[in-house]
């Protein structure tokens, strides 16, 4: 409960050379907004690559609800390229879904894999809390932005809400295939740590609620977190490459 309380007074209050990374000002989270939204927003007419662009085991339900994220940003995109560790997954975007510029490679190995130029926006949607090595991803994207080119990151927070109330009635089960949870401070370090300059973070909801009872709850708190964007179980990273 203290954490929370911390958490809380820490994006409330103005940060102090002697407290917080030089960095944390640009780097607070200011507003709550659409996961969806704001990717495909900042996507609009763009080059596009996306790590991670599969969902693995999620593709089918994802495709039947309509969320699948590499479609989105393929529907806004001017060009979109997408990379993934699972074949299977992959093939069935090409095969069946008829997507295009679809590699197999590893995240946190990119120099292996054959995708060549650069992107406007580089974009990894609730990935980061997957990998092992999450440096090894910054460093490896680094071959495929330009100066004005945005590295786009969302990943769960710490601080979400609906987290710590699982936790406190004893009904929280961590996603199997999750590694690490991340706070707006500690994203702010792992990008700095690797040459990065964080320009914006958001707190967001994933996907919009599809069932009623789903619906009722977001409208309860939604205001809630409009008020304090840093319980949101998302967190949005903008960042781009630091002057060397």
């Amino acid at each position: 409960m203290q954490l929370w309380k911390n958490a809380l007074k820490t994006q409330n209050s103005e940060p102090t050379s002697s407290s917080v990374s030089p960095l944390l000002n640009s780097g607070k989270i200011r507003r709550y907004t659409s996961r969806v939204k704001f990717f495909t927003e900042r996507a609009n007419a763009k080059k596009v690559l996306h790590l991670g662009c599969s969902s693995g085991r999620y593709l089918r339900d994802r495709v039947q609800r309509r969320s699948l994220f590499h479609s989105l940003l393929e529907s806004v995109s001017s060009d979109l390229y997408g990379i993934d560790i699972d074949a299977d997954s992959l093939s069935i975007m090409r095969n069946e879904l008829g997507f295009k510029n679809l590699y197999e490679g590893d995240v946190e190995r990119l120099e292996e894999v054959p995708v060549s130029g650069t992107f406007d926006i580089v974009v990894a949607g609730d990935l980061l809390e997957h990998i092992t090595c999450p440096g090894a991803m910054l460093e490896g994207v680094k071959r495929f932005l330009e100066p004005s080119s945005e590295l786009i990151v969302s990943t769960n927070n710490a601080f979400g809400l609906h987290y710590q109330i699982k936790r406190w009635l004893g009904g929280y089960v961590e996603q199997f295939e999750h590694v690490c949870f991340y706070s707006p401070e500690t994203l702010v370090h792992l990008f700095q740590r690797h040459g990065y300059v964080v320009t914006e973070m958001c707190g967001a909801f994933t996907e919009n609620p599809y069932t009623v009872r789903q619906r009722i709850t977001f409208a309860a708190a939604l205001p809630l977190f409009r008020m304090f964007p840093v319980l949101a179980g998302t967190i949005i990273v903008v960042a781009v490459p630091g002057k060397s």
